[in-house]
């Protein structure tokens, strides 16, 4: 990288550092920075979600499984997407009608404040991982870009600019330069595709000269294999459902209609980007085929084939990548920790003042731990190992006792929650620590441990009484506001069309978990078969918002 290229990347890190800190003037009360006010549009929602789901997690970590493992991978990106559409439709709408600003706030609703605690304290430091994870994702592709190869100097450089516009901006900086960051991604990575698919000799190219196992969708074998498939897609609903930094963007949506409709748009919208950085990873084993590390592929690629100024824009199209990831999850995590712990259990009484105050303390805490995480992700097996260790082990369960039994059995205790939840946990983590387990087992086993032990423990104890929980269920029916706002959703659609929807939505799940298990048994047409079911279910799920 020349000293032109230098200059176009050094001004985009100013630019967004002054966009951000500028927008500290529209802060003026907690909901301000925690949700935008609850002003965000259909189009910024699904921008600034999709900005978040693209991080240089895809384009260093995911590319670079791909250039080990092959394109089976690219089912990490496709079933989060469907976990989207899933968790637009039926889930977050329940949730953004009790208004809530985090999970653990849900928790309380629903069971108590010991389980609201709990959950709080560990998914501080299970988001602060997550953002290690991209951070460090972020530094091992400037490293190999710039030449410049001080690990410290990326780290702080980057983890400086972002901390500080969000401390200071909250979800009004996060949005707006998200979506300036997510043209700026599209950008980069349209002018890298086509250049990585010359340079291989485009599709038959590509196809010839990798091994047949590198073009497998659904793998019978190997580490990401049907069953990896499996694992991903109920990982992906739990993401979608309960991601603390997904969900503080689509509670800032101006209605609960809005929030359907963006989900589903940001869902369908990402699937095709899949192919912009699986693609160049592949192309990188045809290119590259001896790369020290897999993280090394597409940044090898930028390197190799961008003129200069072109470089220097597609350098700052990935860094946005990587900024509007972080900064999206440093938000949640600060919200979390002051939303949580702070006002409920230090000051509950707290000041606007005050509050605002604490939360961007806390932001600049969760950076601290983000850049000790950082240093650590070497020593897990590179970024996409360690995202799905962590992921496996300690999301399943929270689904479990906040989705399924949360919102679908009253019975359910928070004895029962909490019992459900850290058995699922200690058991994935023994799992993986102590048998090494793969993460696909690991899913089955935190996630099936916690459906077992939470309703045996239920059963045993005090159920709740009715009024408690009341608020929650009654969420599952069309709220005030939106018959105030003329904007109806219901989750169970009340006209033919939506009805129909809902029965091309469920095909199509059913044809894409044909297709999988398909690939079990080794069938030529598996792969074929569960992308034809997604297509389909992303068309009932599309349908769905257009009709009520």
């Amino acid at each position: 990288m020349n000293i032109i290229d230098s200059i176009i990347v050094f001004v985009f890190l100013f630019g967004i550092f002054w966009l951000g800190s500028y927008l500290y003037r529209w802060i003026g009360s907690p909901d301000d920075f925690y949700v935008a006010g609850r002003k965000i549009t259909p189009f910024i929602l699904a921008a600034t979600l999709t900005a978040t789901n693209i991080s240089l997690y895809s384009f260093v970590g995911v590319s670079g499984t791909a250039y080990q493992h092959g394109l089976s991978i690219i089912w990490q990106t496709w079933t989060g997407n469907m976990a989207l559409v899933f968790a637009g439709l039926f889930v977050i709408p329940i949730l953004r009608r009790l208004r809530i600003r985090t999970i653990p706030e849900f928790l309380e609703l629903r069971y108590n404040r010991t389980t609201r605690l709990l959950v709080s304290v560990l998914w501080v430091f299970r988001l602060s991982f997550w953002l290690g994870v991209v951070l460090y994702a972020g530094v091992s592709a400037a490293q190999t870009i710039t030449g410049i190869e001080s690990f410290t100097f990326w780290v702080v450089l980057f983890s400086v600019i972002i901390i500080v516009y969000t401390m200071l901006g909250g979800m009004w900086s996060i949005v707006l330069t998200d979506t300036i960051q997510f043209l700026l991604m599209m950008a980069g990575v349209l002018i890298l595709f086509p250049l990585a698919m010359k340079m291989v000799g485009w599709l038959p190219g590509l196809i010839e000269k990798l091994p047949s196992d590198h073009l497998e969708l659904v793998r019978q074998t190997g580490k990401y294999n049907w069953k990896f498939v499996i694992a991903i897609w109920l990982l992906g609903i739990q993401w979608a459902c309960l991601d603390q930094g997904l969900l503080q963007r689509t509670f800032s949506a101006k209605s609960t209609k809005v929030v359907a409709k963006g989900l589903v748009l940001s869902g369908i919208i990402t699937t095709p980007f899949a192919f912009l950085w699986i693609v160049p990873g592949l192309a990188a084993r045809v290119l590259h085929p001896a790369l020290a590390k897999p993280e090394f592929a597409v940044p090898t690629l930028i390197v190799q084939l961008l003129p200069t100024v072109i470089l220097g824009f597609v350098i700052c199209g990935l860094l946005a990548s990587q900024m509007s990831t972080i900064d999206s999850n440093l938000g949640a995590t600060a919200t979390l920790f002051t939303h949580d712990i702070y006002t409920r259990y230090f000051k509950r009484k707290a000041t606007t003042k005050e509050i605002l105050k604490v939360v961007r303390i806390a932001t600049v805490g969760a950076g601290l731990i983000m850049i000790a995480v950082a240093y650590l992700v070497p020593y897990l097996g590179g970024t996409v190992d360690a995202y799905l260790t962590i992921i496996s082990i300690m999301d399943m369960p929270l689904f479990v006792i906040a989705v399924i039994y949360g919102l679908l059995w009253k019975r359910t205790t928070w004895q029962g929650a909490v019992a459900g939840y850290l058995a699922g946990a200690v058991v994935g983590a023994l799992l993986k620590f102590g048998f090494q387990f793969e993460v696909s087992m690991v899913t089955f086993a935190s996630g099936g441990v916690a459906l077992l032990i939470c309703p045996l423990v239920s059963f045993f104890t005090k159920p709740a009484e009715e009024r408690k929980i009341k608020q929650v269920f009654d969420a599952k029916k069309v709220s005030d506001e939106e018959i105030q706002q003329g904007e109806l959703y219901h989750i169970l659609p009340s006209s033919a069309g939506g009805k129909l929807s809902l029965y091309v939505f469920a095909a199509g799940l059913i044809i894409f978990f044909v297709g999988v298990f398909m690939g079990s048994r080794g069938l030529s047409t598996a792969s074929l078969t569960a992308v034809c079911g997604m297509l389909i279910y992303f068309l009932g799920g599309y349908l769905r918002t257009r009709f009520d």
